[in-house]
């Protein structure tokens, strides 16, 4: 029974929508017309004046909450530590953190912003000569390539060491799409967020909003132009050193 239990757990697929949808949609849609649509009642309900900084916190804390509990009901439904969930929720909590603690600035928004993926970026080049590198989670990983196979006929061939080699130079370009988002996510938030939280709760939660909605544009995209780079290198470098076909290389599970 838990044999089948596993199973089933590992054949759920995570909904690139749904993850969409709480990690980036609801956040935005609260942060920016939470107010709008819940603000008089809240008002009203927590007796709470106009220009008080209450209402602005429990729209930011709502906000938060979308990514944090995707996260975790994810994990439960199937007990598979996802890393984009876990990230969302770190850096939701990190930015409730900041927008609730009294004497946070918008500098202290903005470091935030740039530290985690910086710090992902120096990791996957650490981690590279590791067990367990973090490159094999963003690009050689068994959800997408078809790691077991790949790898008897890299042995098979003796290519192992070109292979390893070849994982070196994509892990570069994985770092190097870690540090432009550090960087662009640093400047965008300090031309976007300049209201203090302590002083206007609802002007930084709305600008908070409006910096998430164009990260997509100037620094998602930017960055997966990088990073799709560097696992075609990966899979062109596959094709020649085990002799398969992209077909071969691909898990078909993944492809279903």
């Amino acid at each position: 029974m838990n044999q089948t239990l596993k199973s089933q757990n590992k054949s759920k697929k995570e909904s690139m929508w749904l993850n969409i949808g709480f990690n980036l949609l609801l956040p935005i849609l609260f942060l920016k017309k939470g107010d709008e649509w819940f603000g008089p009642s809240l008002e009203s309900i927590l007796k709470s004046p106009k220009d008080g900084t209450l209402v602005g916190s429990v729209m930011l804390i709502l906000a938060i909450s979308f990514p944090i509990g995707y996260g975790i009901w994810d994990f439960y439904r199937r007990r598979k530590w996802n890393f984009l969930s876990i990230l969302g929720a770190l850096s939701a909590l990190l930015t409730g953190g900041i927008g609730l603690l009294p004497g946070a600035t918008v500098l202290m928004f903005a470091i935030k912003e740039a530290a985690l993926p910086a710090i992902l970026g120096v990791m996957t080049i650490i981690t590279l000569k590791t067990r367990k590198p973090l490159v094999k989670l963003f690009l050689y990983n068994p959800d997408v390539i078809n790691v077991e196979l790949v790898d008897q006929a890299l042995e098979a061939k003796g290519t192992v060491k070109e292979f390893n080699q070849l994982l070196r130079k994509c892990t570069l370009f994985i770092a190097l799409s870690f540090l432009l988002s550090a960087t662009l996510n640093y400047f965008l938030s300090r031309a976007i967020v300049v209201t203090e939280p302590y002083k206007d709760k609802l002007a930084f939660n709305n600008e908070v909003g409006t910096m998430m909605g164009w990260s997509f544009p100037i620094i998602s995209i930017p960055c997966m132009v990088v990073s799709g780079y560097a696992f075609w290198i990966l899979i062109k470098g596959i094709k020649k050193l085990a002799g398969f076909s992209l077909e071969e290389i691909l898990n078909q599970q993944a492809s279903r």
